[in-house]
């Protein structure tokens, strides 16, 4: 997708980050939310169809660049074994 980092982006589109092919759809229902859906990956990154929600306190509409810098912070909490994020329970396991 070409288009100015900076200008805020269209409400559906694809966009490919560190090689994971994310859908990003705007959600009118909530002012300022985005759900982010693998759509494709090469492997070693997050299952597809995983993805997350995203919400600006300001309920405006994001930029590129923003949804890039959304996308892999995700990436980088994705355990590239499982394709999830895994929930940490090292410190208290009187959960299970």
């Amino acid at each position: 997708m070409e288009s100015d980092h900076r200008a805020p982006s269209p409400d559906y589109f694809r966009l490919t980050v560190d090689g994971v092919d994310f859908s990003v759809a705007y959600d009118v229902s909530q002012p300022g939310a985005y759900h982010y859906t693998v759509a494709a990956t090469a492997g070693g990154g997050p299952a597809l169809k995983y993805g997350f929600t995203s919400r600006r306190s300001d309920y405006g509409k994001s930029t590129t660049a923003e949804h890039i810098e959304a996308i892999r912070t995700f990436l980088s909490a994705v355990d590239p074994v499982t394709g999830y994020i895994e929930d940490d329970q090292s410190e208290d396991d009187s959960w299970s």
